[in-house]
């Protein structure tokens, strides 16, 4: 008889690691509930209010969530958690102020603006709408600007995606990010050309963000390298400073402070390990700082985390092949983004060099309707993104795990359809393939991230569909799990 030939082999062995999880007959440790995860949100937003700085990296709540984080992974048995310090430096802002005719108008400093001075800067207003005229010349001049955001219609979710798991239909009639998306879509690349043309400094009206909030602090993706100062309006304080403007006859200024300096302090990277029986690794992944209490970003994805880990420390340890690293990046906003998995990787190279896998889950989000004063609550879950590494047996165990496990509302993109986002990005980039679970609700980085707008019933189907693809994973030759074919 002839030898099987090696692809015949091959193609046996991966039918049989694609069959369904539930035909594993060990039984299995306690499952963390909705309830008991989400109570973790709850501690680390009651610890993160007690700060003016919320959570933000290297500040004092920073540090006292990280206590928080290792307390709890000690709680569950892991007898060595490290944290991992690194420096940082962020711009810290102390005081800002606009004032038109002696007036003092609400606004809130653009993060990464530069400063002026207690004596702030003085110039006349000129409103522009949502884009700046290449041949302008704003010498002297403050720029008003309307920032608008952007959402994608969830009809092309079947457009960009491999898989759409969507039993309610509720995805494919709505949209990713309500009405204004996480990111706007003209900022601050506006920013930057005002500055080029001569612009003293910019008030941002947050034009489409109903809940008329101007307290919006975000990532990198659209955070400021200094050029002048800048100030955001929320969008209704904003509407009524551009009517002031277009009725008025004579030309308007105001005076714009915005004062701070350069801070230097720590932060780190919380690791927990459970060693396996051979060389693989599954890193396993969220971040911990964040603008605001944030219990979306990223209390939500602490929460996920700390529950895999708290089940995985009771699972027994001749089951584990490969070892798993629990690991809550710090300093998710700063330029080096993300810097704490950009760290991690630079402090823990062995660990990378020998990584089959990396996994990161953020933002358990509800989808909330911004209307004036506030937000509606659905009754649905904020659509999600769930980037695969680019393998069709990683594909297809990951649909089945998403249908068992009932993670609606999600999708997963084809590969190079949408640039991936989340901590596991920096993995991606270096070739060790990802997941990442990310939504981008329109208050994500808002100070309208409260508790309520937890998806606190979802995280139990959120863990379970990671616990089986983990558990294939630990099961399927790493080479198997590195291999591109789609």
């Amino acid at each position: 008889m002839k030898p099987i030939a090696k692809w015949s082999l091959r193609l046996l062995l991966s039918t049989l690691l694609i069959m369904p999880l539930s035909a594993s007959a060990r039984s299995e440790p306690h499952l963390p509930t909705n309830e008991e995860m989400f109570s973790w949100v709850q501690e680390v937003v009651e610890r993160t209010s007690k700060f003016p700085q919320f959570r933000r990296m290297g500040t004092p709540g920073d540090a006292a969530v990280r206590d928080y984080i290792v307390s709890k992974l000690e709680e569950f048995g892991y007898e060595k958690v490290e944290q991992q310090e690194y420096d940082v430096s962020f711009r810290h802002y102390e005081s800002w102020d606009l004032e038109i005719s002696g007036e003092s108008l609400p606004a809130y400093f653009m993060r990464g603006a530069e400063y002026t001075g207690k004596k702030g800067v003085t110039g006349e207003l000129v409103y522009v709408g949502d884009s700046i005229d290449p041949h302008a010349d704003y010498s002297g001049k403050i720029v008003v600007f309307d920032i608008r955001g952007q959402a994608t219609p969830g009809e092309l979710a079947h457009e960009i995606s491999d898989f759409v798991y969507d039993p309610n239909g509720t995805l494919v009639p709505g949209s990713f990010g309500g009405k204004a998306g996480a990111i706007p879509i003209n900022f601050p690349v506006s920013y930057y050309l005002a500055a080029d043309q001569g612009a003293l400094g910019m008030i941002g009206i947050l034009k489409d963000y109903d809940s008329g909030t101007n307290k919006f602090y975000s990532d990198p993706s659209a955070r400021l390298h200094p050029r002048v100062p800048g100030l955001l309006m929320g969008k209704y304080d904003g509407a009524t400073l551009v009517e002031k403007l277009q009725s008025s006859t004579a030309p308007l200024s105001a005076k714009l402070i915005l004062t701070g300096e350069i801070r230097t302090s720590k932060s780190a990277n919380i690791v927990a390990a459970l060693k396996g029986q051979f060389t693989d690794n599954i890193i396993v992944n969220t971040h911990h700082d964040a603008g605001w209490i944030g219990g979306v970003q990223d209390g939500s994805g602490i929460a996920s985390v700390l529950g895999l880990a708290k089940y995985y420390a009771n699972v027994p340890s001749n089951f584990r092949k490969k070892s798993l690293y629990f690991v809550f990046d710090g300093s998710h906003y700063d330029w080096n983004y993300p810097m704490g998995a950009n760290k991690f990787a630079q402090m823990n190279p062995e660990v990378i060099d020998n990584a089959v896998l990396a996994i990161g889950i953020e933002h358990i989000a509800k989808k909330f309707k911004a209307v004036k004063g506030g937000y509606v609550d659905t009754g649905e879950v904020e659509p999600r993104i769930l980037y695969t590494p680019p393998n069709k047996h990683m594909l297809e165990i990951t649909k089945q795990a998403i249908v068992a496990s009932d993670l609606h509302d999600v999708i997963i993109p084809r590969s190079g359809a949408l640039v991936m986002f989340g901590e596991t990005q920096s993995y991606f980039l270096n070739g060790i393939p990802s997941y990442s679970l990310i939504s981008g609700p329109e208050y994500l980085f808002l100070a309208d991230d409260t508790l309520d707008k937890v998806a606190n019933d979802e995280f139990e189907a959120v863990i379970k569909t990671f616990i089986k693809i983990i558990d294939y994973a630990q099961y399927t030759p790493g080479d198997w799990i590195k291999h591109i074919d789609r």
